[in-house]
């Protein structure tokens, strides 16, 4: 049995999602390198392994390499 942690990455496609879910995960972002947040992301590709839903781009202020993970909350609560 694999564990969530060993899951291979799988490549989703991100623009298949809504325009405006989009704009909101290329705009929310955090970049390590600048350590300033909402710079914004471009090149997203979107993966998945396990339960675990991430996307990968490049900042737009310093072309590093920046990720944001998926978190779907639950609103039943």
């Amino acid at each position: 049995m694999v564990s969530e942690t060993e899951a291979t990455p799988v490549l989703k496609d991100f623009f298949a999602r809504p325009a405006e879910e989009q704009q909101d995960f290329l705009q929310q972002t955090w970049c390590n390198q600048c350590m300033e947040m909402d710079l914004g992301m471009k090149n997203p590709q979107e993966y998945e392994a396990g339960e675990r839903t991430w996307i990968e781009g490049d900042c737009v202020k310093c072309g590093t390499k920046i990720i944001t993970e998926i978190v779907v909350e639950d609103d039943e609560e």
